[in-house]
């Protein structure tokens, strides 16, 4: 069969619908071996479409198997060894021509079958221009007009396809009426042919990067480098910025002439307050500034061990074997920040807000404490250290009495009268407080030793020096 301009009208209609002339070709063969297989009976059926001469062909067409068994219907598959009486080159998973069906015979029912077909195949290429054109917009910011709302989610007109704005990537506040232009950025594209393949977002922190970027020249040519961008949607922002040039103020650049420039940007995003701050390498003067509003007094950096889930390119988590998400293991940096107490509502923001977006905008465990907090931790730090103290000093006490060792008088000696015992030597065990004969007789030699220039032979002696003028006076007063 024969159709005359077959080549222009495969050309125009795929101008129209913006794929390929080869797209196009495969799209109308699938649909008239579709409809010669409902019609015939077969499904070993084959189109071919010749643009040049417009000869349009239906071949009755066998996959080649190697055995019987492997034939589940004799008007699709045949085996080698039957294909071969046929054609003595064929090989096992060729394709064997039988010869031509007449497509002329196809009528009116096959013919409507085919164009349900043809409009499926283009809708399906149309989708898949559509995937991967928008798959690399990914993350950029596009215009579009409301076209209509379905059940809280904003169908959008984005020219060559729609988009769906879903009510979970609005900002809450927000309201959208048909014909309203709205911005957005593309935060994925989908294949499915039941709704708009492009997911679009304004809750999307990238969104608010767009935003400067078009609003900030000196964003948009590199001058000045967006470091971390995060958002509370609708109420609350945080952007850290750097320059690459000295001269060149980011805070300034950002903000512009009395807040224009971000006075813009937070009309876009319904009046969302944005934070324009200064990064820093150093990790504690960038929790400070992020802080901001609110001032620091001090921080104090410590660190905690944290299990994160493990994700795969697109961001899915991966899982093991069973099934189980795979964590890894991660040091994450903990800020303990001391405030006033009349800062601390401002350093925690409205509902925790503030030290929120401080807290995902640096990468920290940000804990904010008041100067107050402090000192009572403090304090219980040092009631219980002394407690301890106290038990271990009474833990000693009760050893030293029960201690079989022990030697008790009820005699007090200065060490003045004890003999051999130097002056130097009493001034010693004075600052060690050893100031009588009888603590001096009760002190292990070991603990004597620790006195500088005490040695064994010195501590022995001086145990026994005081052991004897104790004995002596003891024995002195029995006599009497």
């Amino acid at each position: 069969m024969k159709l005359a301009q077959l080549k222009g009208l495969i050309h125009q209609a795929a101008a129209e619908r913006e794929i390929t002339p080869e797209r196009m070709v495969q799209a109308l063969e699938d649909a008239i071996a579709q409809a010669a297989r409902k019609h015939f009976k077969e499904k070993g059926v084959q189109a071919k479409v010749d643009l040049e001469t417009g000869e349009i062909s239906c071949l009755r067409v066998r996959q080649v198997v190697a055995t019987p068994e492997e034939v589940k219907n004799p008007t699709e598959a045949i085996t080698l060894e039957e294909a071969q009486k046929l054609d003595p080159n064929v090989k096992v998973g060729d394709t064997l021509v039988l010869g031509e069906l007449d497509a002329e015979q196809l009528g009116r029912i096959a013919a409507q079958a085919a164009r349900q077909m043809l409009f499926q195949r283009v809708r399906e290429a149309e989708r898949d221009n559509i995937h991967r054109e928008y798959s690399q917009k990914i993350g950029e910011m596009v215009n579009g007009i409301v076209k209509r709302i379905e059940r809280g989610d904003v169908i959008v007109d984005l020219g060559r396809t729609e988009g769906i704005l879903p009510k979970r990537e609005q900002i809450r506040s927000e309201r959208f009426n048909q014909g309203e232009r709205v911005r957005a950025v593309i935060v994925e594209v989908t294949k499915d042919a039941n709704k708009p393949q492009v997911v679009l977002s304004r809750t999307s922190p990238m969104l608010l990067v767009r935003l400067l970027e078009m609003e900030v020249p000196e964003i948009f040519d590199g001058t000045v480098v967006i470091k971390g961008c995060v958002r509370a949607p609708g109420e609350r922002a945080k952007v850290a910025v750097t320059s690459r040039d000295r001269e060149v103020d980011p805070i300034g650049a950002c903000v512009g002439m009395r807040g224009t420039r971000v006075q813009a940007i937070m009309r876009e995003l319904k009046g969302e307050k944005v934070d324009i701050i200064p990064w820093s390498p150093d990790l504690v003067t960038f929790v400070q500034a992020a802080l901001a509003p609110a001032k620091v007094n001090r921080v104090r950096v410590d660190e905690e061990v944290i299990e994160e889930p493990l994700r795969d390119a697109e961001g899915k988590v991966a899982v093991d074997e069973e099934g189980k998400p795979i964590t890894i293991t991660k040091r994450r940096p903990v800020m303990e920040v001391v405030v006033s107490s009349e800062q601390y509502s401002m350093a925690i923001g409205k509902n925790g807000q503030n030290v929120k977006l401080a807290d995902k905008l640096t990468g920290c465990k940000i804990i904010i404490k008041t100067e107050k907090e402090v000192k009572d931790e403090i304090s219980s730090a040092l009631a219980a250290l002394l407690r301890e103290v106290e038990g271990e000093l009474a833990e000693e006490m009760s050893e030293k009495e029960e201690a079989p060792a022990a030697v008790e008088y009820d005699l007090v000696i200065p060490l003045e009268d004890v003999p051999g015992i130097s002056e130097r030597m009493r001034e010693r065990l004075t600052e060690h407080g050893i100031s009588h004969a009888q603590a001096l007789a009760n002190t292990p030699a070991e603990k004597l030793m620790e006195i500088p220039g005490i040695g064994p032979h010195s501590a022995a002696k001086l145990i026994e020096a005081a052991k004897q003028a104790l004995e002596a006076q003891v024995a002195s007063r029995s006599e009497e």
